[in-house]
């Protein structure tokens, strides 16, 4: 064999070492559930640890997720209790990336739009842990008061993001995919079906969760909403007792109910009219409006959001599984934060330092 020969043969067994090893050091991760809890964690995770192939598994996708329907805007909304320090951590990271996605040119295939909301109550009410996120916030003055009706005794005006789930999901799903994850569609019923084929389990299954866990503390608390096109609406108005006007950059959305433990998915008549009632109300100029359509979905509730690790012993084997349900109305507001927190969980699972 000659020197050549030689050479070129060590090179090739160097690149078979190099990619058997590279092989060895690829984790399986599927993340449970569609929406944008599961999406969020699926692009972090993808994005943050290249030796993780991810699989999006969910029966559910965009356009038909609890997301694509929601006002989608920035605030923590029916939300279980979290420690100030937790949930600030969430919203902090949250903003920021809604922020960095709405300074960026993809803002626009993003669905992510800057918004004013005036935030509406009947009795005054104490200054939320994560005021200082808004890029403005502060009490309503008695003018902007005297627009709305009487009852409302206090009021924050805050400029925050919109996000349409319509948009957002898709193009985050795209991340997902160039970064090598892969989109299953199907109904996970166990997580024994996961075990042994991967090494560790984010589930984001929503509601879902109260069967797949299972989880007798998660319930549903249904929204009915109407969208409408009502183009000279420039500005979002929420009120004490759950009806609300959210434009973003086509409709508005009107919302809503929020009824505990109604698993009914169908439009309610008489819901929708309390809703235009109660919008119309709020904003009369809202009656020249041209109602689009209906939607009903229900929000995965929970005393307290779970994200936490656990390690499950099933019929097929060991499976580390990272939980991130429960977020009520605020799924959008905390995606990237909670994502994080799970991608922080992950690590630990699989034993990957950090590399911050």
């Amino acid at each position: 064999m000659d020197l050549y020969t030689s050479w070129v043969y060590l090179y090739v067994e160097k690149i078979r070492d190099y990619k058997s090893k590279k092989r060895i050091m690829v984790f399986k991760v599927a993340v449970v559930g569609g929406g944008v809890i599961g999406i969020t964690s699926a692009v972090v995770i993808a994005e943050n640890l290249p030796d993780v192939q991810v699989t999006v598994i969910s029966e559910t996708w965009s356009p038909d997720t609890t997301g694509d329907g929601s006002a989608g805007f920035w605030c923590p909304y029916l939300l279980g209790d979290v420690p100030d320090e937790v949930l600030r951590e969430w919203c902090e990271i949250s903003f920021k990336t809604f922020h960095d996605i709405y300074k960026s040119s993809q803002a626009v295939e993003y669905g992510v739009g800057l918004l004013s909301v005036y935030y509406m109550y009947y009795t005054p009410q104490e200054t939320p842990v994560y005021k200082d996120l808004f890029l403005d916030y502060r009490p309503m003055t008695k003018k902007e008061l005297s627009i709305f009706p009487s009852r409302f005794q206090d009021g924050a005006l805050m400029t925050t993001f919109f996000t349409e789930c319509s948009k957002f999901l898709p193009a985050l799903m795209k991340r997902i995919q160039k970064k090598g994850g892969r989109i299953v569609e199907k109904k996970v019923e166990s997580f024994s079906e996961l075990a042994g084929k991967f090494d560790a389990v984010i589930n984001c299954s929503g509601v879902g969760a109260r069967n797949l866990v299972p989880d007798p503390e998660v319930m549903p608390i249904r929204g009915q909403v109407m969208r409408v096109r009502a183009p000279w609406i420039k500005h979002g108005v929420v009120a004490d007792n759950d009806f609300y006007v959210i434009p973003n950059s086509e409709e508005v959305i009107l919302g809503g109910t929020h009824q505990e433990g109604d698993w009914n998915v169908q439009v309610d008549p008489v819901d929708r009219r309390n809703i235009w009632e109660g919008c119309t109300e709020l904003l009369p100029c809202l009656k020249d409006a041209t109602i689009l359509r209906d939607w009903v979905g229900l929000r995965p509730y929970r005393p307290t959001p779970r994200v936490d690790r656990e390690t499950l012993n099933t019929e097929n084997g060991k499976i580390e599984v990272i939980h991130n349900y429960g977020h009520g109305g605020s799924g959008v507001t905390l995606s990237w934060g909670c994502a994080h927190s799970a991608l922080r969980l992950l690590r630990e699972a699989l034993g990957i330092s950090s590399r911050l």
